[in-house]
C-alpha cells in the first residue's frame, strides 16, 4: 500500500481513492470530541464501500455514546489523512460511517494545528478572567498552542474568554478559544496567527537556563545517595494517607512539569551546597528533601501560586488573585509544616524550615516576619536555594558568580553570607 499524503478536496472520486486505499481488516484509529474531550478507540475495517463512501468498521470495545451532532475522525493508515465521518448506524461490536465530502483529508504540511514540538520548557502566559497562569508549553505553531494543565487551571479556562499575554517571554496580547482539553492537558487557537518573526523567535530562545544536577557535586558517590534517598522518600510519602495523593501529582511526568523539576533542582542544590559548607550529615540530607518535597505542597492544584517569589509579589499581583488564592498563597507555609508532622512527627527542623521558608533577611517576609537573627541556618540554607532554582529558571545565561552578587542585595546576615560565598566557589 503506497504511503501517500492526501490533499484536501471536495471531490468525490478522492473520496472513493481514498477508501479505495484501505487493506481489508486494517485497523483504524478512531476519535470523537464530546465536550472538548477527545475519546480516542479502534476498530478494524470489515468493508470500504468507495461508491457509497462508507466505512463499516467492527469496533474493539464497546462504542463511545455517539449522537447526530458528533463526528467520527478516522485516521486512515499508509497515509497522514484524516477523515471526517458522520454516522449512519450502530450496534454493540460495529458502526457503518459516512466519509463527509466536506472535509476529506488534510496533508500534513498544511494542517493549520500544532507542528512545533518544545522540549526546553517554554511557557506562556494566558489570561481568562480574573485568572492569570503562566503554563508549560507542549506544542505550537503560529496559530494554536497546547499546555500541560491541572484539572483545577482548566476550570477558569472553559468559562471565561482567554487572553495571550506573552509567549516565551514576549510580551504580547492575543485573544484565543478553547479548542480541547483533557485531563492533563488543553489546546487553544489564537484568533489572530502570530507573526513569522514573533514564531520564529519564541522556537529559538529558550524559556529558562538549564542545569544538570551533577554540575554541583564534585563527589559522585554523594550524588548518587541524594538521587537515592530522594526515591526512597517519595515512595515513603505515597503511602502517607494525608500525603499520597500530593505526591502522585507531583510525580506526573509531562514536559514542563515545573513543581516536579523545581523540587528535584531544590533537593540537589540544597544538598550540595550544605555539605560545602559542613552543615549536612546524613540526617540532613532527608530533612533537606523533605522540606523539598513539602514546601509547595498547598499549591500542587494551584502551581501558579508556587511562582510568587515572596510577600511583596503577591501584593503587587493580589488583585490577580481570587480571595481563595489569596489565602492559600498566604496559608502555604504553615500547611507545608502541618504536613511535615505527618510525614516524619520526629523532625522539629523540617517544621522550621517550612514554617520559615517565606521570610525574608530583613524581616518583610511571612508570616513571623522575623529577620536574619532569628532565622534557623538551614532555614536560610533553603531560602537561598530556593532564590537560586528560581533564578535558573529565569535566567537562559545563569551563572554562580552572578547570582551571588545579585542576591547580597537581598540576603543580609553571616549566615547568608557563608552560604552566597559557597555559591561563588562552584564556579
Amino acid at each position: 500500500m503506497a504511503d501517500q499524503k492526501l490533499r484536501l478536496t471536495r471531490k468525490q472520486i478522492e473520496i472513493r481513492t481514498a477508501l479505495g486505499r484501505i487493506e481489508p481488516y486494517a485497523e483504524l484509529t478512531l476519535w470523537i470530541h464530546p465536550d472538548d474531550r477527545r475519546i480516542l478507540f479502534s476498530g478494524n475495517l470489515v468493508k470500504a464501500d468507495d461508491a457509497k463512501g462508507t466505512l463499516l468498521l467492527h469496533l474493539k470495545s464497546a462504542p463511545p455514546e455517539l449522537d447526530s451532532s458528533l463526528h467520527v475522525y478516522v485516521k486512515f493508515p499508509g497515509t497522514s489523512g484524516v477523515g471526517k465521518c458522520r454516522l449512519l448506524s450502530r450496534n454493540a461490536t460495529g458502526m457503518l460511517l459516512e466519509v463527509a465530502e466536506e472535509l476529506v483529508m488534510e496533508e500534513r504540511r498544511s494542517f493549520p494545528r500544532i507542528h512545533f514540538r518544545t522540549d526546553d520548557e517554554k511557557t506562556a502566559t494566558l489570561k481568562a478572567g480574573s485568572s492569570e497562569f503562566s503554563l508549560p508549553v507542549l506544542n505550537a505553531s503560529r496559530s494554536g498552542l497546547k499546555f500541560a494543565a491541572t484539572a483545577t487551571e482548566l476550570i477558569p479556562l472553559r468559562s471565561a474568554p482567554i487572553e495571550l499575554t506573552s509567549l516565551g517571554g514576549l510580551g504580547m496580547k492575543k485573544e484565543c478559544s478553547l479548542v480541547w482539553n483533557n485531563e492533563n492537558s488543553f489546546a487553544i487557537r489564537l484568533r489572530e496567527p502570530l507573526g513569522q518573526a514573533e514564531f520564529n523567535e519564541f522556537a529559538r530562545t529558550s524559556r529558562s537556563g538549564r542545569v544538570e544536577p551533577e554540575k554541583f557535586f564534585s563527589d559522585q558517590e554523594y550524588f548518587q545517595t541524594v538521587k537515592s534517598n530522594m526515591e526512597d522518600l517519595i515512595e515513603k510519602l505515597e503511602k502517607r494517607p494525608k500525603l499520597a495523593t500530593a505526591m502522585k501529582t507531583l510525580k506526573i511526568d509531562r514536559q514542563g512539569n515545573y513543581l516536579r523539576t523545581h523540587v528535584d533542582l531544590l533537593c540537589y542544590v540544597s544538598c550540595s551546597i550544605g555539605r560545602m559548607l559542613g552543615w549536612v550529615t546524613q540526617k540532613t540530607i532527608d530533612k533537606l528533601i523533605l522540606a523539598a518535597y513539602l514546601h509547595d505542597i498547598r499549591y500542587f492544584e494551584h502551581p501558579h501560586l508556587a511562582r510568587i517569589k515572596s510577600l511583596a509579589e503577591f501584593e503587587a499581583r493580589k488583585s490577580e488573585l481570587t480571595p481563595e488564592e489569596q489565602l492559600i498563597f498566604l496559608e502555604g507555609p504553615e500547611y507545608s509544616a502541618l504536613m511535615a508532622k505527618d510525614a516524619d512527627p520526629a523532625s522539629v527542623d523540617v517544621e522550621r524550615i517550612l514554617i520559615q521558608q517565606k521570610e525574608r533577611s530583613d524581616g518583610s517576609g511571612f508570616p513571623a516576619k522575623v529577620d536574619f537573627k532569628q532565622l534557623y541556618p538551614l532555614s536560610c540554607l533553603f531560602m537561598v536555594c530556593h532564590e537560586f532554582v528560581d533564578y535558573v529558571y529565569s535566567t537562559p545565561d545563569w551563572k554562580f558568580r552572578d547570582f551571588s552578587a545579585q542576591a547580597r542585595s537581598t540576603f543580609k546576615g553571616p549566615y547568608f553570607i557563608k552560604i552566597l560565598e559557597a555559591f561563588d566557589d562552584l564556579n
